[in-house]
């Protein structure tokens, strides 16, 4: 028995190569125990058609094997149910019988012999071969395709009858062909595109505004405060700046924010309003090789803006 089935997996496994080596339709292999409605093996059917090459006979029920295999389809689709390859040409292999069961399990209709219609068979005993064609499908679910030998009937839910008919061909390798079903695979939807980041407006600043120098010398650990202004330009108005939001120093994170004037005046000579700030000098957190200061803040009516101007770290006096 072992050596037997060890041929049919060798010439399952040959008829695979064949199929991809053609361009035919690739195969899906029967696993194992599928012998009940509720084991069945799901398959996916994706582009209308899926074959699926099994052996009846080596599953755990021996010659009483049975194979279910189950598929989602919607209703009005016509399917064809067809087995080709279970007898071959010498008069061996599989008698198969078929039935397709809806989804609450009952049998929509059964077949023991093909015949001439079943164009996929060897003849002349391909002839025993099973085929469904044209089938319509009732309702939307997941139906339920049994396979067996054809010394028995399928029963509503699954179950097995004798047919009364006596034969040898029990057990064999056979392909099962389902066509004519609805692609019901549905494709994930695309996650949604991040939202787009804020945009931030870039300003200039002044830092220590009217200093001779282009580069202001800030000493780090000196107390007291030091002057930023705002710079006006056509598009943007500091009288708008939520004061409150300004950050100020090494990064432009630090909470270093003191006070702003109320009142604007042009501090750079160009015409237009600035706007004047003073921030924490010692929470600032500037390091010795720092050579800008950077602010950070919020329009009262929405938007943030940043900006950077120049300086010069000098060391601390030594006492």
């Amino acid at each position: 028995m072992i050596k037997n089935l060890d041929t049919r997996f060798a010439a399952m496994a040959a008829f695979l190569a064949a199929s991809m080596a053609t361009g035919a339709a690739f195969a899906v292999v029967e696993i194992e125990d599928n012998n009940t409605i509720a084991t069945a093996q799901r398959l996916v059917i994706s582009g209308g058609s899926v074959e699926v090459n099994a052996i009846l006979g080596n599953g755990s029920l021996g010659v009483n094997d049975v194979d279910f295999f189950s598929f989602a389809a919607k209703a009005g689709d016509v399917v064809t149910l067809d087995i080709d390859g279970g007898m071959k040409a010498d008069g061996s292999g599989v008698d198969t019988t078929i039935a397709i069961f809806t989804p609450d399990s009952r049998i929509l209709i059964a077949n023991d012999d093909g015949g001439i219609f079943d164009l996929g068979s060897v003849f002349p005993s391909g002839n025993l071969d099973s085929y469904i064609p044209n089938q319509p499908l009732p309702v939307t679910g997941i139906y339920t395709v049994g396979v067996s030998n054809s010394s028995h009937v399928f029963l509503d839910g699954g179950g097995l009858g004798s047919s009364g008919f006596s034969t040898n061909n029990t057990n064999g390798s056979y392909t099962l062909i389902i066509s004519g079903v609805s692609d019901t695979t549905v494709q994930a939807a695309p996650p949604p595109p991040p939202p787009p980041a804020p945009v931030v407006q870039q300003i200039n600043i002044e830092i220590k505004p009217g200093s001779r120098d282009l580069a202001p010398p800030i000493n780090p650990k000196s107390q007291g405060s030091i002057p930023v202004a705002l710079l006006s330009n056509p598009g943007f108005d500091p009288r708008g700046v939520d004061t409150s939001s300004l950050t100020f120093g090494h990064s432009g994170n630090e909470a270093s924010y003191i006070r702003c004037f109320k009142e604007t005046r042009d501090l750079n000579g160009d015409g237009l309003p600035d706007l004047l700030c003073h921030f924490d000098n010692q929470m600032t957190g500037f390091a010795p090789t720092d050579t800008a200061g950077r602010i950070k803040g919020r329009m009262a009516a929405g938007g943030q803006f940043e900006g950077q101007g120049w300086l010069k770290v000098v060391p601390a006096k030594a006492k």
